[in-house]
């Protein structure tokens, strides 16, 4: 650590300075390690899996493997400045990350940044109203209800350990290899109406750039929506997606017609509209995609240019 860049008990100033934890390294947290990694900052990360771990040592992010049941060895965490878990709960309402680590972490002089990534089905279905972060929540299905207990176990830990946690809670994620595009192009896109249900969602480089201006407010939220400003119906966005191809947009399905698995048909059950006020005014956060049509958009010229 460069001590131009930090004062005793603060953060470095660069990232280059920084070392990140992943718990969980998917879709969203691979995204912003590979963004961290280059600026220069170190990260660290779990797998699963021994073939996990390995893919992501050959991306240069030092691997681990856990579980979710053996802790990691208090050696696995020297100088780590930042933690972010998107590991979610297990049937026995615990991700191991606490359980296993919170003394650990607790300890960290080092340890500046803590984050949760979580999701908005912790409010349930709120008929379509505009909700902020203020809003109470109202799980309706046991995976979101262990949603909100691992939420309050974070906050809890951070209180009494007096460190900053934020937590994330995210919608519908989209982006790169992730996008209606691959199942229109083979044909297998079912387009399912539903009138008046309407959703966020949320391109996962505007994940990463809302949890990099997080990184250098820790104190913020705690609580955070990272969502679009533009709630819109499954369907429209597909039928936008077909167009961008140059294709029809597959036939009209009726929800009630549709005999949809019991996840995707609670899906189809909430309806909500999220704010994304305190993201803007507390971390300066600007969407890059501010609606599906930029950053379907942007998803396609990515993938023509591969």
């Amino acid at each position: 650590m460069n001590p131009d860049d930090a004062k005793p008990g603060e953060l470095p100033r660069r990232l280059a300075d920084r070392h990140l934890f992943c718990f969980g390294c998917g879709y969203s947290a691979g995204r912003l390690a590979r963004e961290l990694l280059a600026a220069g900052a170190r990260v660290s990360g779990t797998s699963r899996t021994p073939s996990g771990a390995d893919r992501l040592d050959k991306l240069g992010i030092t691997a681990h493997v856990f579980d979710g049941s053996k802790p990691l060895p208090a050696a696995a965490f020297d100088g780590v400045t930042d933690v972010l878990s998107s590991i979610p709960p297990g049937e026995d309402g615990d991700d191991g990350v606490l359980t296993g680590h919170g003394r650990i972490l607790a300890g960290l002089p080092t340890l500046g940044w803590t984050a949760l990534l979580s999701t908005t089905g912790v409010y349930g279905d709120t008929r379509g109203t505009w909700i902020d972060e203020s809003a109470p929540t109202d799980p309706r299905t046991p995976g979101n209800e262990r949603r909100v207990a691992c939420e309050e176990r974070w906050l809890a830990w951070g209180c009494a350990h007096g460190r900053p946690v934020q937590i994330f809670r995210l919608p519908g994620i989209y982006g790169p290899h992730r996008s209606p595009f691959a199942r229109l192009r083979t044909g297998e896109a079912r387009r399912i109406v539903k009138p008046g249900q309407v959703f966020n969602r949320i391109h996962v480089d505007d994940i990463v750039a809302a949890l990099l201006l997080a990184m250098r407010a820790p104190r913020a939220g705690p609580v955070f929506h990272l969502a679009d400003d533009e709630p819109a119906p499954a369907d429209e966005v597909l039928t936008h997606a077909a167009a961008l191809l140059g294709l029809p947009p597959p036939p009209a399905v009726p929800y009630d017609a549709a005999d949809l698995p019991p996840m995707a048909r609670h899906f189809y059950e909430e309806c909500k509209r999220l704010s994304n006020g305190r993201v803007r005014q507390e971390l300066g956060f600007v969407p890059r995609y501010p609606t599906y049509r930029e950053g379907l958009a942007a998803i396609l010229d990515e993938e023509i240019s591969r």
